[in-house]
């Protein structure tokens, strides 16, 4: 297939199009459904089940049988303040070799790139050595909850090798953290202030409590550190409560956020959190509850697998004689859907994108970059393929 660049820039330059902030992604996958229709792949458009007239994942696949390996990009991007843009962010704009736009890192260019590959090795399909499927997801800004369907529905379980093409650039990536937020929430009773003792302070029982919570964190600690991710890491990051001075205040609320390794996961870590919380209540006059809003395991690869061996490989043809592979302290759709995969399973970052641009003003990517990944995803794909069959 001899596609030109400008035909390469048009791909990505209609992703960016459209408006998919925290949503929209439905209009995303019928338009990749029809690119795909076009060259004779096939695709299934996936809406999902809340708010499915508006949200939809996609997946496509070329090539039969086993092995079968994956490559997922997210459809949708971050919020924005046009204000903050030297140019549109919904219009790809090239200047002095780099594409701005709203996901032109984060990572619309990574979905652009995994696409052009399938056209490309649409025409040699029978010469594949397997399936190659592409998860073309919602959600994964807030709440993966697009990944999270699809591994529910079962298109990860035959999946032997991952590729994520979030933007790293020249780096390759085979773990990352994971994410737990928790919800706090302190229930007391209003009261003058010149007379607390009639009422119970929400603010200060939700201090009380997250002085529990933090030692307990430090406690766990030690038990934590993994030798790739190191250890957990846990913040208080928003805190509401009381109306004005004089009114002692009947609810708060805060939010805490916990990155997490496999060696302290998640599940121990809410055990610990509601264990405090219990022997709170126990002797206090109001009452603390907790509800948990985000939970993304951890994720840890084989930095030495096929995978990132292949990749090392064909960056090296590119000119990158030693890629830095690392383990990322954010989190991915991997995480949802490698959910029911043993730790050391194939799975690597690596896609086109300036990282540090990422949710930035005038996000971009180079133009190099980004032909650069167009011309190495249809290798990575085949060349897996042959070693894992």
């Amino acid at each position: 297939m001899n596609m030109q660049a400008e035909d390469k820039v048009k791909i990505l330059s209609d992703l960016v199009s459209f408006d998919s902030r925290n949503g929209g992604e439905r209009p995303v996958a019928e338009y990749l459904k029809k690119v795909f229709d076009e060259h004779g792949i096939t695709s299934t458009v996936l809406p999902l089940s809340v708010n499915g007239d508006d949200r939809a994942n996609l997946v496509a696949e070329i090539g039969s049988g086993k092995p079968v390996i994956g490559f997922t990009g997210h459809m949708d991007i971050v919020d924005y303040n046009a204000a903050d843009w030297d140019t549109d962010p919904l219009k790809l704009t090239e200047k002095d070799g780099n594409l701005y736009g709203r996901g032109a890192s984060d990572m619309k260019s990574g979905l652009a790139a995994m696409v052009l590959a399938m056209l490309e090795l649409k025409e040699h399909e029978s010469e594949l050595n397997g399936t190659i499927r592409l998860l073309a997801t919602a959600g994964e800004e807030v709440g993966m909850n697009g990944s999270e369907e699809l591994e529910a529905q079962g298109y990860m379980e035959d999946v032997s090798a991952l590729v994520v093409g979030e933007p790293t650039g020249y780096r390759a990536a085979y773990a990352s953290k994971g994410e737990l937020n928790v919800t706090l929430k302190s229930q007391g009773k209003a009261a003058h202030s010149s007379m607390p003792q009639f009422g119970i302070n929400a603010v200060q029982q939700l201090i009380d409590v997250w002085n529990k919570i933090y030692a307990s964190l430090e406690d766990s600690l030690p038990l934590s550190i993994d030798e790739d991710l190191g250890q957990t890491l846990f913040n208080l990051d928003v805190i509401q409560g009381g109306t004005q001075p004089n009114v002692i205040p009947e609810n708060a609320e805060a939010e805490i956020n916990i990155r997490t390794t496999p060696e302290f996961a998640n599940d121990k870590l809410e055990a610990v959190i509601a264990k405090d919380i219990e022997l709170f209540n126990e002797s206090a006059q109001g009452e603390i509850t907790s509800e948990v809003t985000m939970d993304i395991v951890p994720v840890k690869g084989d930095k030495d697998s096929v995978l990132i061996q292949s990749i090392k490989t064909l960056a090296e043809e590119h000119g990158v004689t030693d890629l830095p592979i690392v383990a990322m302290p954010g989190g991915c759709d991997a995480s949802r859907l490698l959910l029911h995969k043993e730790i050391g399973f194939p799975v690597a970052v690596f896609g086109p994108g300036v990282p540090k641009m990422a949710h930035q003003a005038n996000e971009y990517c180079t133009e190099q970059v980004y032909f650069d990944f167009i011309d190495i995803y249809p290798k990575l794909m085949v060349k897996m393929l042959d070693a894992m069959k």
